[in-house]
């Protein structure tokens, strides 16, 4: 990561049980990263994001946690949720705001958002 400051990272609440899963929020992405002895890691720039989604039942909203969707047009992650994110309001409203300082900043907008 050359320049990039790190916004949020963190792991899905499991409840106890060890996660091998790490969840990462830059300036310019979202980093997944997942497995014990072979590791994967999938990205997601910010501004290829179109949509996200909470998703909380009544245990999850009295414990502060939840499920993020990311709706994007990448293609080899188009829909991805990060699961069993603690605090996840905070977390999306962060992501939601980054995303849309990403596209001011690298000048994304989607089809809709062009008037002729």
């Amino acid at each position: 990561m050359l320049n990039e400051s790190v916004l949020w990272e963190g792991k899905p609440f499991n409840y106890g049980f060890p996660s091998f899963t790490r969840y990462q929020i830059t300036e310019r992405r979202v980093i997944i990263e997942r497995g014990i002895f072979t590791k994967r890691r999938e990205e997601i720039q910010l501004y290829r994001i179109r949509d996200l989604s909470l998703k909380r039942n009544l245990l999850e909203r009295i414990l502060k946690f939840g499920d993020i969707t990311i709706l994007s047009t990448d293609t080899t992650s188009p829909q991805y949720t990060l699961r069993n994110i603690r605090e996840s309001v905070r977390i999306s409203d962060l992501l939601s705001s980054s995303i849309e300082t990403a596209r001011l900043k690298y000048r994304a907008m989607e089809l809709t958002e062009v008037q002729g």
